[in-house]
């Protein structure tokens, strides 16, 4: 099965991660993956890992954008030369392309929905779901349900997962103690870490607002906050403002492949998001490397963690349950072995890339042979 992956572009983000993940277990199924982009910083590791890569100008936030349909006629001329089965989609943009795509040549379309969307106009007048459209959670099926009417019967809910055998190899080659090092922190202080971008609904805030009584408490505690965003100076500003510039330390973006390095500077792992999240891959990726994790009691982090099993669930938008939270955790190594190693044990069972790919596949089976039924058996 050859199966052509459209995404805006190929930097670093989950998107880019997400079909990247999926190169190496598709090979078990004989699929050939390629990728349309605009491009991307990582376009070379796709070359690397196996895929054919193809490169349109169709980086742009608007699905009205020209641009976008000068691209549609190339698109299909490479489709049909490379005699592609199935389009997946991946956002937006994307969505729309492969929607008239299909309208011009109907060719199969799978998208995925990576999060909640805005309802927004466009949305309306142009769905663009494709055949089938996969969620990434149990909570963005209910949202494409609810607030967009998708037919269930188009819904596939295949949660996302994480590739166990790269993390192992990278987190094997960590030395704990010299990756603190690197990051300016002593071998005996205890590390909360955070991965996410810098915005305003990952709870950043209350985060920081929690070390402020945490290092009275825990003189040789520090946060690590990984990623970058628009509120980046907001929090820095907090930080000096509570005068906790040699508690906090801000790494920046750090690439993909780097997290689980940095991840083995962590002792726990706490993501006080305030707002649903589409699926929390960075939390599932921390279970994985036996980290505990404290998140709040939200869509769909929620549906990530078994209360004082495989972490802690906390209430959103407040500081003192995250103090608690993380000063229960810091005087228990046991109960942070624990509910680490319960941890990792869910991601093998439910979060496995070979589980989702296998899931994937199944969808494009039952897209492809639907077809060929209906056309009484005949090839493309």
């Amino acid at each position: 099965m050859n199966i052509l992956h459209l995404t805006t572009h190929l930097n670093q983000g989950g998107i880019t991660n997400y079909i990247h993940s999926l190169i190496g277990p598709f090979e078990k199924h004989g699929c050939k993956l390629s990728v349309l982009s605009s491009g991307g910083d990582l376009e070379p590791l796709f070359i690397e890992s196996g895929a054919q890569v193809y490169r349109l100008p169709i980086r742009t936030k608007s699905e009205l954008n020209p641009m976008l349909y000068a691209a549609i006629p190339r698109a299909i001329r490479m489709i049909r030369e490379q005699r592609v089965d199935v389009l997946h989609a991946h956002t937006r943009v994307t969505h729309v392309m492969a929607y008239w795509i299909q309208r011009m040549i109907g060719i199969p379309v799978v998208t995925t929905c990576h999060g909640f969307y805005k309802r927004r106009l466009g949305r309306r007048l142009i769905p663009a779901w494709g055949d089938y459209v996969i969620a990434i959670s149990a909570p963005v099926g209910d949202h494409l349900r609810d607030d967009f009417k998708v037919p269930v019967s188009k819904i596939r809910m295949i949660n996302n997962g994480v590739n166990l055998t790269e993390i192992d190899a990278l987190y094997a080659s960590v030395n704990p103690v010299e990756q603190k090092k690197k990051l300016g922190i002593l071998e005996e202080d205890v590390v909360i870490g955070v991965v996410a971008r810098l915005v305003s609904d990952k709870g950043h805030e209350y985060l920081i607002r929690a070390m402020e009584e945490l290092s009275r408490r825990f003189p040789k505690i520090k946060l690590l906050i990984v990623g970058d965003g628009n509120y980046r100076a907001k929090l820095e500003e907090l930080v000096r403002s509570l005068r906790l510039e040699r508690t906090v330390i801000f790494t920046g973006n750090v690439p993909h492949r780097e997290v689980m390095k940095v991840l083995g500077a962590i002792d726990i792992f706490a993501l006080p998001a305030t707002w649903r999240e589409g699926f929390g891959l960075s939390i599932v990726e921390a279970m994985a490397c036996y980290k505990p994790v404290i998140v709040t009691n939200i869509w769909s982090l929620n549906s990530l963690v078994q209360n004082d099993v495989t972490g802690i669930l906390i209430e959103p938008k407040q500081v003192e349950p995250l103090v608690e939270g993380i000063s229960r955790l810091v005087l228990d190594p046991a109960a942070r072995f624990r509910i680490g190693r319960a941890a990792r044990e869910m991601t093998e069972r439910f979060f496995s890339i070979q589980r989702m790919a296998d899931e994937i596949y199944r969808v494009y089976e039952e897209l492809v042979d639907g077809r060929k039924a209906e056309s009484g058996g005949a090839g493309k």
